[in-house]
């Protein structure tokens, strides 16, 4: 009797959970949205390289797409000496050309100071996935 109560228990466990199993739409992929998000990184070697700017450097950049918005986020760190003030950093992502696509704002604060590391994090709603690099520069 206990035996089949515990099978019975494990049973409905399992069909309560859906077995951990996730649903599949007709052309195989996950209708789940945590797993078919349509996300596109960016890596082109000039795009997530590390990079420095007038002492400051860039690094751990990422460029992800989702549904058709662009996201940048990218961390600033002070080695300069001293704290380091702008108003904001302009941020040119360019094609293979050499055009610009777009050009991001990124802020961070009005100071920087020396030692810290601050994260920019820029969206917009167009789709950057084509870019192949980005090229910093700070508004003071």
């Amino acid at each position: 009797m206990k035996r089949v109560l515990a099978i019975g228990l494990v049973g409905l466990t399992l069909l309560a959970t859906g077995c951990g199993c996730s649903k599949k739409g007709e052309d195989g992929n996950s209708t789940n949205p945590e797993v078919n998000t349509g996300t596109v990184i960016n890596t082109a070697e000039d795009v997530i390289k590390d990079q420095e700017f007038d002492g400051l450097q860039m690094r751990n950049t990422a460029l992800t797409v989702t549904n058709g918005v662009s996201t940048l986020v990218t961390e600033v760190t002070n080695n300069t000496g001293a704290d380091y003030d702008l108003v904001e950093f302009s941020i040119a992502v360019k094609a293979a050309d050499g055009s610009i696509m777009y050009t991001l704002s990124g802020f961070v604060g009005d100071v920087i100071p020396n030692g810290e590391t601050r994260v920019i994090s820029s969206s917009v709603d167009i789709d950057l996935s084509g870019a192949t690099s980005i090229e910093y520069s700070v508004i003071k």
